[in-house]
């Protein structure tokens, strides 16, 4: 059971990571979805290219997470991979709660509880190694 989950974790970090790709191509629009313009003006500010290089590292890590996956689950070989599995838990936690605080900040969004329903899924799929 604890190698499917780690499966399914690795596959939803997969695709969040083909998501942040697809994002590039209207990028501006996306950081307006997401309702965090500000966020986006604020880099577009500094360098025009500033949002793309964070969206692609984004994607970098999101990738990694996943391969980190696989690794837990003992289909590849990666160094520190019960350390690297500690802190993607450790970092989802963080935004978990970040989430959460949201919902009270910001009011009711379906958006957000989209995302903290994939964030607690990976969560659990990252949760049992040994």
């Amino acid at each position: 059971m604890t190698k499917t989950l780690l499966h399914i974790g690795a596959i939803i970090f997969f695709v969040i990571a083909a998501g942040h790709l697809a994002c590039l191509l209207a990028l501006e629009q996306m950081f307006a979805f997401y309702n965090v313009t500000p966020i986006y003006d604020m880099l577009y500010a500094v360098e025009s290219w500033l949002p793309y290089a964070v969206t692609i590292g984004l994607v970098g890590c999101f990738t990694v997470a996943g391969l980190y996956g696989l690794s837990a689950a003992g289909d590849i070989h990666l160094p520190l991979t019960k350390l690297a599995i500690i802190t993607i838990e450790t970092l989802f936690a963080l935004r978990w709660i970040a989430g959460i605080v949201m919902l009270f900040v910001r009011g009711f969004s379906w958006l957000e509880i989209g995302n903290l329903t994939i964030i607690t899924v990976i969560l659990i799929c990252y949760a049992k190694i040994k």
